[in-house]
């Protein structure tokens, strides 16, 4: 129930849904979900000395998307804001060798102390195929294709990231990315087909949503193939979908980067597909350069990497060359 003289719009969170074919599509979807939604404030809108808002509130809804065929082409939405090639290393765990160990973790967050540059209090890899138990490290991820090797039907291979005595009491964000459940049901061919599912607590939808999907599904991939190897059965990419407590645009990105313009630069669904990207020109054009970028002498140096990160990195690129995980 309302109460009397609110207004309903000032009070709820409404929440959405997008069902499209590619990512491309599920982002412009998205994109106008979202911007119909109300204006709301963060405690990220900066102030003047006077208290006064420097930005526009942004734009908050909770939304659920589907993407049908996740390796759909063009695959790779335009808008980017990250090295995507480096961000996919990182999240099959190139710089899990940054977070801090659980019982040291502990101890800072007690204490309320800072973390330096290249000390990280978790990496979503990390928590997936590293979580603190009391029985030492758990590999989720790996638990989770056994669970469904021997019970492809189960509904119960679910990993999480959260750590509630350690992300309840960091001071720099907690982990956006809070759950992945898998399911793979057989189609009528006797393939298993590998559907993925994550749930976020909060997402930047502007400068993030697209490629945190194009790393996850990545991942999806890599996870379909080891399934394979367990149950000797095809397996292929199924759909992909998540769920946003907060799916958003930061005031700041609608005055400063251009949010506001998107559909005047993008009128229609159409005409931000046909300047995504294919998989083939990204790989070429992104991730196999922003791979070897990491194999620099001053990233080595940057992300302390030794010889066993060196060593994924020449494989990784040896992947993307091959073509290995692109169905």
């Amino acid at each position: 129930m309302v109460e009397k003289g609110r207004n309903e719009e000032d009070i709820c969170i409404h929440t959405g849904s997008v069902s499209e074919r590619s990512i491309p599509e599920a982002f412009w979807s998205a994109m106008k979900l979202v911007y119909d939604s109300i204006d709301r404030r963060t405690q990220y809108d900066r102030k003047d000395a006077r208290g006064i808002y420097i930005d526009p509130p942004g734009k908050d809804k909770r939304v659920m998307i589907e993407i049908i065929e996740p390796f759909a082409e063009p695959r790779f939405p335009q808008l980017s804001y990250c090295e995507i090639g480096k961000y996919i290393a990182e999240m099959l765990g190139v710089k899990d060798h940054l977070v801090v160990p659980y019982e040291e973790l502990l101890e800072k967050v007690a204490k309320g102390e800072e973390f330096e540059a290249k000390e990280w209090p978790y990496c979503y890899h990390d928590r997936l195929t590293s979580y603190p138990t009391p029985g030492g490290p758990l590999n989720q991820l790996e638990r989770l294709i056994d669970m469904l090797a021997k019970d492809p039907i189960t509904r119960r291979a679910v990993a999480i990231t959260g750590v509630p005595e350690i992300d309840l009491f960091l001071k720099a964000d907690a982990p956006c990315l809070r759950e992945i459940q898998l399911r793979a049901p057989e189609d009528s061919n006797g393939r298993l087909v590998l559907h993925m599912m994550t749930r976020w607590r909060s997402r930047d939808l502007y400068k993030a949503w697209g490629d945190n999907v194009i790393v996850v599904t990545n991942l999806q991939a890599r996870l379909a193939a080891r399934l394979a190897e367990k149950t000797g059965k095809e397996v292929i990419i199924g759909p992909y979908s998540d769920e946003s407590g907060s799916l958003h645009v930061y005031g700041q990105d609608r005055a400063e980067k251009g949010a506001d313009k998107f559909f005047e630069q993008f009128p229609t669904k159409k005409a931000f597909v046909e300047r995504a990207w294919t998989s083939e020109k990204a790989r070429d054009g992104l991730i196999i350069p922003q791979l070897e970028d990491l194999l620099k002498l001053n990233e080595i140096e940057q992300w302390k990497f030794g010889p066993k990160q060196i060593k994924f990195i020449v494989h990784l690129i040896d992947d993307f060359e091959s073509g290995k995980f692109v169905p």
